[in-house]
């Protein structure tokens, strides 16, 4: 039976206003990803293209992302995240004035896509690290995994109706949804009342940074969490962006088969949700850690070697439940071994290392499945998941104490 606390920091209602905010908005940039990538794949036909995008949005996240963790420490976090949303909400009306020209090029998708990944560098670590203080530590690994839901569970209906809109409406049709959806995000923050955050804050820039140099020197477990997370999204994740190229050569779908394909992972998120809350606060966070991650890998294996459609779906759902419960657990095992002042420069590292890592690793699986094809190498990179994590656990047992 699922437990009450389950659902229990909806009851605050500051997290509650970004909790339903960030839904919609995120439902808006899974439209705009599906629309991204169909559009990138549609121009060029290579999927080398594809790891591209990626390497172009990874860029500024692994420049920047750690000085958005410092901005995080220093700044108002609600203020904070009331610029970055608002700046992503104009680059997606861009994109679809672009769209909607029918002139638009590579260059320039490469060129905004590295646009909204600075912004995210900043509002990722705000974003994060402002969730304790909306609900306390008791309740914060609930709170993660709903702000997972809210992120991946919303990729159930974003890439589907982005899919339709591709088809009815076309490219142009996400972006401008996309814009639109930012709206509920900016209510909602501009809704809290949350106290200014960070008042006085002393130390200089240059201090703040070899503080949060000093954590990883610190706490060497957690560079091992840090090493787990990069496994997995550099290894195991860039699915996601070579999911297009899949969808056409392997599984013969168009672009409702390939909302279907990107939806499905969220599946996995929601179900992660209630998994989490059902292990309780007691749980060990660290086993449950490298447990998912390997999980993950393994799933990712058997849905690259699959040819069938439905059994593709399927094994997505399990992927998505797996990284999401090892997301959540590395989040929470990160923030809650630092300081509520360090939390936005340790989210800053896990944002470095989750979407920096993420985007890194398409480039080189893109091109390596230009010559060998996306199922062997999307299977070569869930092995290695395996691989590493199996490495990461066994020289630092910590892990499994926490």
């Amino acid at each position: 039976m699922v437990r009450p606390q389950v659902f229990a920091p909806l009851r605050q209602r500051n997290f509650r206003l970004l909790w339903t905010g960030l839904l919609v908005s995120n439902t808006g940039s899974w439209m705009q990803f599906t629309a991204l990538g169909y559009l990138v794949d549609q121009i060029t036909k290579d999927p080398i293209y594809l790891g591209l995008l990626g390497l172009s949005q990874a860029v500024p996240r692994l420049l920047f992302a750690f000085l958005g963790g410092v901005a995080a420490d220093r700044l108002d976090r609600r203020r904070t995240l009331l610029w970055t949303n608002g700046a992503t909400m104009i680059s997606a009306v861009l994109l679809g004035m672009l769209a909607a020209s029918g002139r638009i090029q590579v260059w320039q998708i490469l060129a905004i896509g590295a646009f909204n990944s600075l912004a995210n560098s900043f509002d990722m670590p705000a974003r994060q690290s402002l969730v304790p203080s909306l609900v306390g530590e008791r309740q914060l690994m609930q709170a993660v995994s709903l702000n997972t839901m809210a992120f991946n569970g919303s990729g159930i209906f974003g890439p589907s109706l982005g899919g339709v809109l591709i088809a009815t409406v076309g490219v142009a049709g996400c972006f401008f949804a996309n814009a639109a959806s930012y709206i509920a995000v900016l209510t909602a923050l501009w809704r809290m009342d949350t106290p200014p955050a960070n008042a006085g804050k002393k130390e200089s820039v240059g201090e703040d940074i070899r503080q949060g140099i000093g954590l990883l020197l610190r706490h060497r477990h957690v560079l091992a969490i840090l090493g787990i997370v990069a496994a997995i999204n550099f290894f195991g994740r860039p699915y996601i962006r070579l999911m297009p190229t899949l969808a056409r050569e392997v599984l013969r779908v168009g672009p409702s088969g390939l909302g279907l394909l990107q939806a499905a992972p969220g599946v996995g998120t929601i179900l992660a949700v209630f998994l989490l809350g059902s292990t309780g606060e007691a749980a060990q966070k660290g086993r449950l850690l490298v447990g998912a991650a390997m999980a993950t890998g393994a799933m990712v294996v058997l849905f690259a070697l699959s040819p069938w459609f439905t059994a593709s779906i399927g094994l997505l759902v399990l992927v998505g439940t797996g990284q999401a419960v090892a997301m959540a657990a590395a989040n929470t095992l990160l923030q809650t071994s630092v300081q509520p002042d360090q939390r936005g420069r340790i989210m800053g590292l896990y944002g470095m290392v989750t979407f920096g890592m993420l985007s890194l690793g398409t480039l080189p699986l893109g091109a390596l499945a230009s010559v060998v094809g996306v199922p062997l190498t999307l299977a070569l990179g869930g092995a290695v998941v395996i691989v590493l994590v199996g490495v990461l656990a066994l020289t630092s047992p910590r892990i499994a104490s926490l």
